[in-house]
């Protein structure tokens, strides 16, 4: 009976730990949270007074909203970048006014990471303004002149017409037009590789991935040195369409910090400081430097 019960309590503790096999797989799955690491991407085309949409691209599926500012609470505007081209247009509530500033949000519905951009509202274009021809007309006068003769007794009159006409004036259609001006270049999100200049012997490689995140590298003499930042969740506040605020937290850290970058072109940047002042700045064991990336 003894060992009837030992063989019994030896199968109850096997199914027991048995049990505990699936809570273990579900906790480690974590590798889906990666797509959290940045904020969508974003195109806005051009807005004039005119419009009655916003239109551009953006990442797929991401939800497309259009505020008067930064934090307003109502949507001037709202809807989804289609799920197969990230394309979207969406109507606006009313009439935007010439030079105002409308704040376009994507945000990830999902991790809720968001990324906008300010837009400045352009002038519509007008058409050559025309003006029609004149022309004046005069009407021609008749001048009567009277010659007497005198025959004895009888008396005759003879009389003369001259005529006289003036020319038709015509002024000539005069046409006006006007061009708006639009920037040299447009700026996207930074997803891709970037490389530094050559300061003191050493030199960044910058990475910033929708998979990995952000990942930062230095270099000596061309050869790799140490791995500055790794894996950093990171999002994207642009203050102007070429003034930007980086938000980022390295992996296995809690503390969030923050750089600023000034767009030169659409393939490169300087990093400044959050007044856009070009700056020096540390990079690892690097001596402080300025610092300007180029798009490789």
């Amino acid at each position: 009976m003894k060992k009837f019960m030992v063989a019994l309590t030896g199968l109850v503790t096997l199914a027991t730990v048995g049990a505990t096999v699936p809570a273990t797989a579900v906790t480690t799955a974590h590798a889906a949270t990666k797509s959290t690491y940045v904020s969508p991407s974003l195109k806005v085309n051009a807005i004039y007074t005119t419009s009655t949409k916003v239109a551009g691209t953006a990442t797929k599926g991401s939800k497309i909203t259009v505020k008067a500012t930064k934090n307003a609470k109502t949507n001037l505007a709202s809807g989804t970048a289609s799920k197969t081209t990230g394309k979207y247009s969406i109507k606006l509530s009313k009439k935007l006014k010439k030079n105002a500033n409308v704040y376009v949000y994507a945000t990830n519905s999902k991790t809720k990471a968001y990324f906008y951009r300010i837009i400045r509202v352009q002038a519509a274009s007008t058409k050559a303004a025309t003006t029609k021809s004149t022309s004046t007309k005069k009407t021609a006068t008749k001048k009567t002149t009277t010659k007497k003769t005198t025959t004895k007794k009888t008396t005759t009159k003879k009389t003369t017409t001259k005529k006289t006409t003036t020319k038709k004036t015509t002024t000539k259609k005069s046409t006006t037009s006007s061009k708006t001006s639009t920037a040299n270049f447009s700026v996207k999100t930074p997803t891709g590789t970037w490389t530094s200049n050559t300061a003191n012997k050493y030199s960044q490689k910058w990475v910033f991935s929708q998979k990995t995140g952000l990942n930062e590298y230095l270099y000596k003499n061309g050869k790799k040195v140490k791995t500055l930042v790794s894996y950093a969740k990171y999002s994207v506040s642009a203050k102007t369409p070429t003034f930007w605020k980086i938000t980022y937290t390295p992996k296995g850290s809690k503390t969030k910090q923050t750089m600023y970058l000034r767009f030169t072109s659409a393939k490169k940047f300087k990093v400044v400081n959050s007044k856009n002042q070009v700056i020096s700045t540390k990079a690892g064991v690097a001596p402080a430097a300025k610092w300007t990336f180029t798009k490789a």
